[in-house]
């Protein structure tokens, strides 16, 4: 009897505290509102037969802060997620802290101190290129930067 009672009470607690994320299906669409942000990390998920394209991404926002904002999301199926990348992040009205991955891309509406930060992210990616492609590729490349 107190085996039975032990194991039920184990298995109460064990549901109890699983508590899930939510997600963004959770919300209503109107609750939030887009920032612009940068992809930091991108890496595959722990299970060998997921897909290649799902992956779990950490990105930063509110770039224009000291400390800008950070958030993740885990098992994405986003093929052009890449390290570096410009990100549209999606977050809360209520509490910036809940945010997620939009989608890959810059807003047309920047603000200027973000837009600083953002070029200089851009100028600091394709100076990594510079030393990883041939001088040829990478002058093509900066000519259209330029325009």
């Amino acid at each position: 009897m107190k085996k039975a009672l032990l194991i039920t009470l184990l298995f109460i607690l064990g549901l109890s505290s699983c508590k899930s994320e939510k997600q963004y299906s959770d919300y209503n669409e109107d609750d939030f509102y887009e920032v612009q942000g940068i992809i930091t990390a991108v890496y595959r998920t722990s299970d060998p037969l997921d897909n290649p394209t799902v992956k779990n991404v950490r990105f930063t926002y509110f770039l224009d802060r000291p400390t800008p904002k950070t958030g993740m999301e885990e098992n994405l199926d986003m093929f052009e997620a890449q390290n570096g990348y410009p990100l549209i992040v999606l977050v809360h009205k209520d509490d910036e802290n809940i945010s997620f991955y939009g989608r890959v891309g810059i807003l047309d509406n920047l603000r200027p101190e973000e837009e600083k930060v953002l070029r200089a992210h851009i100028k600091d990616e394709m100076e990594k290129l510079q030393t990883a492609v041939p001088e040829p590729l990478y002058q093509k490349a900066k000519s259209v930067e330029d325009n």
